[in-house]
Parts: C-alpha cells; structure tokens; sequence
C-alpha cells in the first residue's frame, strides 16, 4: 500500500513556508505593503516618495510575497493525486482555486508591488514634479487594497475544498478539519465586507480563527503524515 508520506511532508512544509514567507514579507516590506496586507490604507501621505524611500524593501517584500504564492500553489500538486480518489470534483476545485487562482493572485500582486516601486523611483527621479505619475501610483496602490479581497474569497473556496477533501478522506483528524471550516466563515465575512468597502476594522480578528489552524495543519502533516487506514481506505475504495 502506497502511503503517500512523501506527498504530506512535502504539502506541510509547503504549507508551513508559505505561511513564513508571508509573514517575512510583510514584516520586511515596510509600512506601505504592511497597510496593504492589514487593509489600512494610508491616507495623506506623499505615496510615491513614500514608495521610493522604502524601495528596498518593498522589492524584499514582493520577493518574499511571491515565494509565498509558489509555495501555496505547489502545495496542491502533492495533494491532489490522493484527494481525486475521493473525489474528482473537490480535488480539481483545490487545483484550481487554492492552486492556478490564488497562485496568479500572488503573481498579479508581486507585479504591482515592483510597477509601484518602478513608479516611485521614477517619480523621484523627475524631480517629484509630475502630477501624472503621482495620480497613477495612488491609483496602483488602491489597486493592491482593492485587489485583497478579491484574492481572499478565491482562497477561501480553495480552503473549503481542502477542509472537505481532509473531512470525507479522514487523512488528517476531524478536528483540524472542522476547525478550518469554521475559521473560513469568519474570514469570508471579511473579505466580502471589505470588498464592498464595509470593513469594519476587525478584519484581523476575523483572519485569526483560520490562521493559527493552517500553521498547525501544515506542521501536522509533516510530523505526522495521513493517516494510514484512511489511505488504506482510499486505495480499497478506488
């Protein structure tokens, strides 16, 4: 019987890495990308000049933010092949939304972040004078605010294909995967909200119930591996 304990290692650490490198890039990448991570926008400051003070690391903080979305998206390679033998359906709506959408999600925001430190050195290079450029960073950079929740609610039912994979499968205990779904209620209450410009100002509250459960599933799969009955159960049922 094939275990698959190459693919649940290689999943949670790559879980577990996304995680960090998400962190790192937020811790890293300075005041602009923490606002546009936390959903507080910067109101009355000079954004160009901003940006090109802090260029270093916001280009630190995309690197670290793309890094982030490789690792998430690759993580659903190694899961895939044994969720299909429960369901065909569940394992391509990971595929597709915790992998190829939230992936070029990642990708889209990298990009944005460097087109907006592009902007700012070349703003500060013409002398800080051109009204044009200063109007279209402002416009970039809500771009990236408006861009948030946008990436949240394709991840969120990416998760939620995930947490039912794990909870049909048992590859992993019931308990972790309940509480990931629970924890998507409260985080897709915030994307939507933020989407239509309700935030409430507790978005990272509303993030907190699901975050700590992806750190714990992620090192849960690399200490621990699936649970060999149920992939037992899996290969008898295929």
């Amino acid at each position: 019987m094939k275990t698959y304990r190459m693919n649940a290692v290689m999943a949670g650490t790559l879980y577990f890495l996304g995680t960090v490198f998400g962190v790192l890039g937020g811790v890293i990448g300075g005041e602009v990308l923490t606002s546009i991570i936390s959903a507080r926008p910067l109101i009355g400051v000079d954004m160009l000049s901003l940006v090109s003070a802090n260029s270093s690391q916001l280009t630190a903080g995309a690197f670290f933010t793309l890094l982030m979305g490789i690792s998430l998206a690759a993580m659903t390679v190694f899961l895939y092949p044994i969720f299909r033998k429960d369901s065909e359906e569940l394992a391509a709506g990971l595929l597709l939304f915790r992998g190829a959408l939230e992936g070029t999600y990642y990708i889209v925001t990298t990009l944005g972040i460097l087109v907006l430190v592009a902007f700012g050195n070349e703003y500060i290079t013409g002398g800080a004078d051109s009204a044009a450029l200063q109007s279209m960073g402002n416009v970039l950079y809500q771009f990236q605010d408006l861009l948030g929740p946008v990436g949240s609610i394709v991840f969120l039912i990416g998760a939620t294909c995930l947490y039912v994979s794990f909870y049909r499968t048992k590859l992993i205990p019931r308990w972790l995967s309940v509480w990931g779904l629970i924890g998507v209620v409260p985080y897709m209450a915030y994307a939507l909200l933020h989407f239509f410009h309700l935030d409430t100002g507790y978005g990272f509250w509303l993030q907190m119930v699901l975050a700590p459960q992806e750190i714990v599933m992620g090192l849960w799969l690399v200490i621990a591996g699936f649970n060999k009955d149920a992939v037992k159960n899996l290969d008898e049922a295929h």
